[in-house]
């Protein structure tokens, strides 16, 4: 650019200093280095507007140049980022083929329970039904379910070398009060009479002696047997059965006193 410059500047200082060295210039001549004069300065403006082109470009390069850097970055971070999701993917899937075949062999045991369990239900059922016709079929009240409570308490003191009970007509109303007040509030509670008791709550039982049997086994087991049942100074006993619904609550007081 700058040798354009340069030539045109001698160009023109040629043209000027012609007259004055060279004798005479003819018109023609004159006209055609006016013509050439021309014809570089406007290849001249076109060399400036193509270099102030390029720079434009050049500066455009350079600015997509940068971005094309800091996009480069952010590909690679992308990229890396991308990859460690791709590993933790990879393993979820692992463990999640891993859970679904737990799931499934869980899903099938769990069916298998549970036809296993509607059976039994079923079964159940129609054990509680049966139950409940052959109560239905057998009668017997109250005071049936005491009398083979208390002889069984009598022989199973005789069986241990003790006096039998004789029957308590006083405490007998505490004792029949005590189970009527289990039935009505719902809760197991002892008598407020001093004295040797025990409690017990009973239902689906076919006969009295059954339920006889099933209240004396747990009473037998506790750590209270020997002093509320083998005591030797009791001399009088008495059991109170109340029933509400299906079940017979039953409470038992043995003491010295009728």
């Amino acid at each position: 650019m700058k040798k354009i410059s340069i030539l045109l500047m001698l160009v023109v200082i040629i043209l000027v200093g012609v007259p004055s060295c060279a004798p005479e210039v003819s018109q023609q001549e004159y006209d055609k280095v006016s013509s050439e004069l021309l014809a570089i300065q406007s290849q001249l403006a076109s060399l400036q507007g193509k270099l102030a082109e390029a720079e434009l470009r050049q500066a455009q390069y350079e600015e997509l140049n940068t971005t094309y850097e800091e996009l480069s970055e952010q590909y690679d971070a992308v990229k890396s980022d991308f990859e460690t999701v791709q590993a933790e993917y990879e393993e979820l899937s692992a463990d999640y083929e891993g859970l679904s075949e737990q799931h499934d062999a869980a899903k099938s045991d769990f069916e298998t329970l549970q036809a296993e369990y509607e059976a039994l239900s079923e079964q159940y059922e129609n054990m509680i039904k049966e139950a409940a016709e052959a109560e239905a079929a057998t009668e017997f009240d109250e005071e049936d379910v005491e009398q083979a409570i208390f002889e069984l308490i009598n022989q199973e003191r005789v069986d241990n070398g003790i006096d039998e009970l004789l029957w308590g007509k006083n405490i007998y109303k505490w004792a029949k009060e005590n189970s009527l007040n289990m039935a009505t509030y719902k809760r197991y509670e002892y008598s407020s009479y001093a004295s040797w008791q025990d409690i017990y709550w009973a239902a689906g039982h076919s006969t009295a002696d059954r339920m006889a049997n099933a209240a004396f086994i747990v009473w037998k087991v506790s750590l209270q047997y020997e002093r509320n049942f083998l005591n030797k100074v009791a001399t009088y006993g008495t059991v109170g059965v109340y029933k509400s619904g299906e079940i017979y609550y039953i409470t038992y007081i043995a003491s010295p006193f009728r």
